[in-house]
């Protein structure tokens, strides 16, 4: 019981750590795509770094195929190293692996389904709404002794009072209006809509081509809108299967079909996988049958993905597409078979 308890949660170990490390990768990948100039480091890292949090379990429903794969692969490379295979076959009959191998991967098939089908789309309609609230924020560069607004104004100052509502000795740059405006202090409130400084004490300079004037004042006031209206537009990914099964739009239909089969190619890899942690280095060199299962999978994601192409674009009708992508999956389940048919 124990030795099958220690394969187990070695096996989820590297699924888990190979999961994380990929997740992270994508995060950080997603963060800075999003990073923008116009906003203030500090407020726009924690809002981006929200939003797209919501994108995460879409991911995990795209590269959990890859993961097992690789996951599979340095398990079985430590348990060859360590030994530990050939103690396993010792006290754990082939049956027996299998069956705790097919445990944890039924386990991994009802997760991966319900992920799909539920989490991932109630957490891609949550970042689409967070999307648009970002997208529609003021995006505001405020650090450095530096407030900067793209194509609206460059705001620099000496310094901040206390409680930071007021700007001491400021220089302005009206970017649209060509107009420099010098105060000894600038008070600025910002709602959702706009923001209003207020100039107190200065010169306003403007040499546009409509105005050219020198001007002194003692309070001068200009606000800033936020013209940003973009509204939310759903794609495929925020609806479940039987959702996009009974949409009009037939891109959303064929996506469905495509569940199917991304289901049917990670029942593949997991197939695969189940032969390949119990490679013997006896029997091949590791990185001989890593590669070769490597080269398999690709080429039948890649065939896969064209057939995938074929559908969308109106060549292969349902019936020619399910065909085609039933018959290139068992084939290359068939020839891994025969390959590792002595396990």
């Amino acid at each position: 019981m124990k030795l099958k308890l220690y394969l187990t949660i070695s096996y989820v170990k590297y699924i888990v750590l190979m999961l994380i490390a990929f997740l992270l990768i994508i995060w950080l990948t997603q963060i800075i795509r999003y990073m923008e100039l116009g906003q203030s480091l500090a407020i726009q890292l924690s809002h981006v770094t929200i939003i797209t949090s919501y994108l995460l379990p879409n991911a995990i429903s795209t590269i959990l195929p890859i993961i097992i794969f690789i996951a599979s692969c340095f398990f079985n490379k430590h348990i060859n190293q360590t030994n530990e295979i050939s103690i396993i076959s010792m006290y754990l009959s082939t049956k027996n692996m299998n069956k705790i191998i097919l445990l944890i991967y039924g386990f991994i098939l009802v997760i991966h389904i319900f992920n799909t089908e539920v989490t991932s789309v109630n957490a891609y309609n949550k970042y689409k709404f967070k999307e648009i609230e970002f997208r529609n924020q003021f995006k505001i560069k405020n650090n450095k002794n530096e407030i900067h607004i793209k194509d609206k104004i460059n705001l620099f100052y000496e310094k901040k009072n206390q409680d930071n509502s007021i700007l001491e000795k400021v220089t302005t740059y009206l970017i649209e209006e060509n107009i420099v405006i010098i105060s000894e202090q600038v008070k600025y409130n910002q709602s959702e809509k706009e923001i209003l400084f207020t100039f107190i004490k200065g010169q306003r300079i403007s040499s546009s081509n409509k105005e050219k004037s020198f001007t002194n004042f003692d309070k001068l006031e200009y606000k800033i809108y936020n013209n940003s209206n973009d509204k939310i537009s759903f794609d495929k990914d925020n609806y479940n299967f039987i959702q996009l099964l009974e949409n009009d739009n037939p891109l959303y239909k064929k996506a469905a079909h495509r569940k199917l089969i991304d289901l049917l190619f990670l029942i593949l890899i997991l197939t695969i996988s189940r032969k390949l942690i119990f490679i013997n280095e006896k029997s091949e060199k590791l990185i001989a049958n890593y590669t070769f299962n490597l080269f398999m999978i690709l080429t039948c994601f890649t065939v896969l993905a064209f057939i995938t192409k074929l559908f969308i674009s109106d060549v292969l009708t349902v019936i020619m597409f399910y065909i085609g992508s039933i018959t290139i999956t068992l084939v290359t389940g068939i020839l891994l078979r025969k390959r590792y048919a002595f396990l």
